[in-house]
């Protein structure tokens, strides 16, 4: 009874930590703190964690072979995190950047690090890892995005250095960038090697992270490349969540409000993830959830999925009429070259 207790109390735990950090679901409800009851199989300690039982874990019980040790590692994961979530998101009455510390955020990266260097055998990421591994690496470097994101675009911020690591580059951005990299990789070879890419949303983090990424560096020639690796990926997802077409939408919003995109490529793509039949279903899908990570620090508001989705039209069609009026322009230009005159 124990062990139910203990597998469904950290279940929901880290679910809510989870929803908290990646989502920023609109009045969720942030868990207090880890539970009481021992994680199960975590034999890593011979002392339990500050505010749980002294519970102790019975080593005959073992875990589900389809999953290995990988739940408890999560659970040690949720728990580094869930501080984060209470610090960044609840009851803030300043934005983000405003009241984000970079001290806070630099002790968080330095437990990440030591708990994925201490990570079991079976959790390291292998050329034949189970799906649930990479999305496990996939969740890790996806919440070093999120600590370091609040210091990235603020300009009235100095930049700030990470004090405790001596490398000269040892900056929030160095940081990011390195996440950012790994997750690329993830994307492709999740999508290209693992069955559940169609039908699990747990990997869409990395999808919609990268996707952010690249749309605020357009310099980088490979953007392009890996967002449609991400609009693809939501692809994929479709036929099993019609709100991957949503997601797929605020996206394509998101590049077209940035003018990185015209407005028939974005409807060419949309056309690809919804496929001939439509949308495959009725009603409205619901998607209160952040799609521009960035908006989302200030104006949470504008940033949902569901309210990028919508303006999806208004600002293609913008997007057409700027793209018109700049060929005509050229072509006015061309008309009034010395060339051309009398």
């Amino acid at each position: 009874m124990q062990r139910a207790s203990s597998f469904t109390a950290w279940g929901v735990f880290n679910w809510g930590v989870l929803m908290a950090l990646f989502y920023q679901q609109p009045g969720l409800e942030y868990p207090g703190h880890p539970p009481v009851l021992p994680i199960p199989g975590d034999l890593s300690s011979d002392s339990p964690s500050p505010g749980s039982s002294s519970l102790t874990v019975d080593p005959s019980e073992a875990l589900p072979a389809y999953m290995g040790s990988t739940f408890s590692t999560l659970c040690q994961f949720w728990r580094i995190l869930h501080g984060v979530t209470l610090s960044y998101y609840k009851d803030k009455p300043t934005s983000l950047p405003e009241h984000a510390s970079i001290d806070f955020a630099e002790f968080k990266y330095r437990e990440l690090l030591a708990w994925i260097e201490g990570l079991p055998s079976d959790q390291a990421l292998k050329d034949h890892s189970p799906h649930h591994v990479v999305v496990l690496h996939i969740w890790f470097h996806a919440a070093i995005l999120d600590l370091f994101r609040p210091f990235l675009q603020n300009t009235a911020r100095q930049r700030q250095r990470l004090k405790t690591f001596s490398a000269r580059r040892s900056y929030p951005e160095a940081a990011f960038n390195a996440s950012v990299n790994q997750l690329k990789q993830l994307i492709v070879r999740y999508r290209c090697n693992y069955e559940s890419s169609a039908y699990t949303m747990l990997w869409q983090t990395a999808l919609i992270y990268v996707a952010n990424a690249v749309l605020h560096n357009t310099q980088d020639p490979e953007w392009r490349l890996y967002f449609l690796a991400c609009i693809y990926g939501y692809e994929g997802l479709r036929t099993s969540y019609r709100v991957a077409e949503v997601i797929s939408r605020g996206l394509l919003t998101m590049s077209l409000r940035e003018g990185d995109m015209s407005g028939n490529e974005a409807r060419h793509l949309l056309k690809q993830v919804t496929g001939p039949e439509g949308a495959g279903g009725k009603g409205d899908v619901r998607a209160t959830f952040m799609a521009d990570l960035d908006l989302a620090m200030t104006d949470p508001e504008s940033a949902k999925v569901e309210n990028l989705a919508k303006r999806f039209e208004d600002v293609a069609l913008f997007s057409d009429f700027t793209t018109m009026d700049d060929e005509e322009a050229r072509s006015f230009q061309r008309i009034e070259t010395p060339d051309n005159t009398e």
